[in-house]
């Protein structure tokens, strides 16, 4: 026998039905009631489960052509509007049908089975021999996998291919009436594919649901994130979606693939630099600080600092935005700028939470900058990120915020600056003899430090023809004639000389000579030095600093 509240369930759910069925004869529309109502794989397939929870729509009948879809809000012009958009773009014809929320939410509840069963069947699909995944390796085979890619698995295809060439972002940009696919790699921004734009609009929609973003909204900036497991291994998607000229334009920032080299010994840094480096992290208190625009690897360099000073009894805070890498042992708090939280106000509770150890993502404003000086001279270590041109422009960079000489002065550390340059490409390197013009620049530039060159780099310098080595371009590099990264630095441990400068307030230029004249190794010496050692080529190196 039903009790009280199955009662009352019952005779709320007649008069859903019942104000439901009146709404849709004012409007002259036919209704359904969808509970219990067979739907089918077939009817679920024609509009993917995002734009059925964009629109509150649910398709329940196809005959030939011809689908009936129940509606929450018929009388709603976007939903019209999409129906019709929709249709030209598969062909069919769409006719409304007045629904209740329930309906709608059992339409949702069977997408739910139709889901389980498509992953079953690409788990099936993927104990295949030869599956699309083992095919892609390189850009090529990238493209030619997405050609093929139905709309279902073109996302994933997507973020596979990324994965798989080694790209640290992925542009999907729309036209007129294609849109194009772009990674990342190795710094430079590379045509993967152009695709039909019937396929662009269900894409969106289905990024936009899984990075939790508003789907009613097109014409406003909006940033999310997706968690998702590529090859085992977790991987994180930064989502950035920004209107423009023929519809969205979203960018997605891989994080994780990464997590492997976070240490200090394996990022590629110069001995001295690396010595000076470590030496800095051992002090209890001060500043180390890193500048470079973005992609120049400052992010992982100062993560390679905290694995190095993640210890037992060490309390390790950060404050980012956002969050780029997890890890076990560290405090992480995410700061929201324009939302309440930002770094000054992240830093100030953090310093209430008794740490030995402060990392904030990025000082841009005299209020951050303050703080983190004064953290820094009350027993703190402190790591951040500036923006600046150089390490000797740091120190003019926080003078210009508002900084006051005599805070600065004493509080620092290190500075450092870098920028990732290209390595040539060990599958299809060639040596060559670069133009006389070209190597009397080179050995002007290194001809100053010449006493700090290891042996094998100084006979180089000297030879009136040198044979370095650069890359042809293979499938291997995607014909670039490069393959991978590493980083070029410049550090600078604050001197006595460099302290006075401070105090009068000093030029960049007057920073920059000092700090040359003292024996700082800058990016441009530090990147034509690994020149002549047949990692990168000197163009390369002029690309990145003289840029």
């Amino acid at each position: 026998m039903p009790n009280i509240k199955d009662k009352i369930y019952f005779v709320k759910r007649e008069q859903e039905e019942r104000h439901t069925q009146e709404f849709a004869q004012k409007l002259k529309l036919p209704y359904i009631c969808l509970a219990g109502y067979p739907l089918t794989e077939e009817i679920l397939s024609v509009i993917p489960e995002e734009s059925c929870l964009q629109y509150f729509v649910v398709p329940y009948l196809k005959i030939g052509k011809a689908v009936k879809v129940g509606a929450v809000a018929p009388d709603d012009a976007k939903v019209k509007e999409f129906l019709d958009q929709f249709g030209k773009e598969i062909g069919v014809t769409f006719s409304i049908t007045v629904i209740s929320k329930t309906s709608f939410i059992y339409g949702v509840a069977s997408y739910e089975n139709y889901r389980k069963k498509i992953l079953e069947a690409k788990e099936k699909a993927q104990q295949k021999d030869e599956s699309v995944t083992s095919q892609i390796s390189d850009l090529k085979s990238a493209s030619e996998a997405l050609k093929r890619a139905n709309t279902t698995e073109l996302f994933d295809l997507i973020t596979l291919g990324a994965a798989k060439t080694g790209s640290s972002d992925i542009h999907i940009e729309p036209g007129e009436n294609s849109f194009l696919i772009r990674y990342r790699i190795d710094g430079i921004l590379q045509d993967v594919v152009a695709l039909p734009l019937a396929q662009y609009k269900q894409l969106v929609s289905r990024i936009k649901y899984l990075a939790k973003l508003r789907m009613d909204i097109a014409d406003q900036p909006q940033d999310g994130r997706i968690t998702i497991k590529s090859e085992g291994q977790d991987l994180d998607l930064r989502i950035s979606v920004m209107p423009s000229t023929w519809g969205e334009s979203i960018t997605i920032r891989l994080l994780g693939l990464e997590k492997s080299i976070l240490k200090l010994d394996s990022l590629g840094l110069r001995p001295d630099a690396l010595s000076a480096i470590k030496q800095a992290i051992t002090k209890p208190n001060g500043m180390i600080l890193t500048s470079g625009p973005t992609g120049s690897g400052k992010t992982s360099t100062l993560y390679a600092i905290l694995m190095e000073l993640k210890k037992p009894g060490v309390k390790i805070i950060t404050l980012e935005n956002p969050v780029e890498y997890r890890i076990e042992g560290l405090e992480q708090s995410q700061v929201k700028p324009g939302a309440g939280y930002e770094f000054a106000d992240g830093l100030k509770a953090s310093l209430r939470q008794d740490p030995d150890i402060l990392m904030v993502g990025e000082i841009r404003d005299e209020i951050t900058a303050e703080t983190a000086v004064q953290a820094a001279l009350t027993g703190h270590l402190l790591i951040s990120t500036i923006h600046a041109n150089s390490a000797p422009a740091v120190f003019a960079r926080l003078i210009e915020i508002g900084i006051k000489p005599f805070l600065l002065s004493g509080s620092v550390n290190l500075i450092m600056a870098q920028r990732l340059i290209r390595q040539v490409c060990p599958n299809c390197k060639e040596a060559y003899a670069p133009q006389p013009e070209i190597w009397q620049e080179v050995q002007k530039a290194l001809m100053p430090i010449k006493a700090r060159l290891n042996t094998n780099i100084q006979k180089i310098l000297v030879s009136a023809a040198p044979q370095l080595v650069r890359g042809k371009g293979c499938e291997t590099c995607s014909k670039t004639g490069f393959s991978k990264r590493q980083p070029i630095i410049e550090v600078l441990v604050p001197s006595e000389k460099i302290e006075n400068l401070i105090a009068k307030k000093a030029t960049i230029s007057e920073f920059e000579k000092t700090a040359i004249e003292e024996g700082m190794i800058t990016m441009e010496q530090d990147g034509l030095m690994r020149a002549l050692q047949g990692t990168t080529t000197i163009e390369e190196v002029w690309r990145v600093t003289r840029g």
